[in-house]
């Protein structure tokens, strides 16, 4: 038999069999908080049931005459992407901005984290995005 002593008692405790449970990190290592947990399942199930319908595949003479007019008048874009999911679906477009960079192979659009490159054939479609005017803003409702 082997005494072992507690580091925050001054008890000692002797083993009366073989049995030696494994540590507090890894008996409950993988336990998860309830509400995260719950908050994770639906965040996964509202990804895997978003339904991304495809806008139509516009022509690299109309992708260029929206991003001019929306250089001209410095609107916003709504761009989707030539791009699939691991469920099969388009992804999400995304709204950035065009501030006049254009090449031979590819477009640069701003988005959030910075400007990105794209090539020509990786966009599917671009919009103009309508932004609400402030005289249309319902204060209170």
């Amino acid at each position: 038999m082997v005494k072992r002593t507690s580091k925050r008692f001054a008890q000692q405790f002797q083993d009366y069999n073989d049995y030696h449970d494994r540590p507090f990190g890894l008996k409950w290592g993988t336990a998860f908080a309830m509400e995260e947990l719950t908050s994770t399942i639906d965040e996964n199930h509202l990804h895997a049931s978003k339904d991304i319908k495809s806008k139509p595949l516009m022509s690299r003479e109309d992708i260029d005459e929206v991003l001019s007019f929306s250089y001209i008048k410095n609107q916003p874009v709504e761009v989707q992407l030539n791009e699939r999911d691991e469920f099969g679906r388009f992804t999400e477009p995304f709204i950035g901005r065009f501030k006049g960079e254009a090449y031979v192979d590819y477009v640069v659009i701003e988005k959030a984290d910075g400007p990105t490159p794209y090539n020509w054939e990786d966009i599917r479609h671009v919009a103009i995005k309508e932004v609400d005017k402030l005289s249309k803003v319902e204060l209170f409702e």
